[in-house]
């Protein structure tokens, strides 16, 4: 599977309004552990955290101010990046004339952490009208095996926690038997995560959705999630608190 690529230089783009499994940490997190600042490494990196907040944070009983979350800069593989765009340009003039780029980004990002929102309350039965039921029984299986209970608690992201949304692919099929499209999208978010001890430590979450709509019938039917993967979802290396 592709990795995303990171820059290492800031503000060359705007940020976008965006299952960890048990097994050794993805190249997500040796990515962005090699660029805290404060681990001294020689090597390049492909993706930087911009400031120094990704540090554990003491409460106290005085009002403290939490650093906001670093920021991660993207750059697609230009040849991607414009298929992508000539396939949404073809859906929108052959397919469907309502359909909006910017509309779908907005509301697969809902749709997104309405479903770590989920996960993380454990109510499964809110997946229902959300996913296709192939995706359902997949995404409750991966659920109950390869998520661990400290994984669904730091889960949960909102639309303010996610630094990256990308659409990956989109896969147009008509053959007379089916009509559909598939558009699949990555979302890379940081977010705060408090603890019982009163610390707060940086969580990333990664995941890969698919998003398809019958167009069998006409262009009303609702988009779904055909497909839901968490690639990771952890507690970044911190820092000791004398170094704030």
């Amino acid at each position: 599977m592709e990795q995303l690529n990171f820059s290492t230089t800031k503000h060359l783009l705007p940020k976008v309004n965006g299952m960890c499994y048990k097994n050794p940490p993805t190249n997500y997190t040796r990515n962005i552990n090699l660029c805290i600042p404060w681990k001294k490494s020689t090597k390049p990196a492909s993706a930087i955290l911009t400031n120094t907040s990704s540090r554990k944070l003491h409460l106290n009983h005085r009002r403290t101010q939490i650093p906001k979350t670093p920021d991660l800069i993207y750059f697609p593989h230009v040849m991607r990046w414009l298929k992508t765009k000539l396939r949404f340009k073809y859906l929108k003039r052959t397919w469907d004339p309502t359909f909006s780029e910017g509309a779908f980004i907005y509301g697969s990002t809902h749709a997104v952490c309405r479903i770590t929102e989920i996960i993380n309350n454990n109510r499964m039965e809110e997946l229902e009208g959300l996913l296709t039921a192939k995706a359902k029984i997949k995404l409750v299986e991966d659920i109950s095996t390869k998520l661990t209970r400290t994984q669904r608690e730091i889960i949960r992201i909102s639309p303010r926690d996610i630094k990256i949304l990308v659409p990956m692919s989109v896969n147009l099929k008509n053959d007379g038997l089916e009509k559909h499209c598939k558009i699949s999208m990555r979302v890379l978010a940081l977010k705060w995560h408090p603890q019982r001890t009163g610390f707060h430590r940086l969580v990333l979450v990664a995941l890969q959705s698919e998003f398809m709509k019958d167009y069998l019938n006409g262009i009303d039917q609702d988009w779904n999630i055909s497909g839901f993967d968490v690639m990771e979802c952890t507690v970044l290396t911190e820092v000791p608190s004398n170094n704030l």
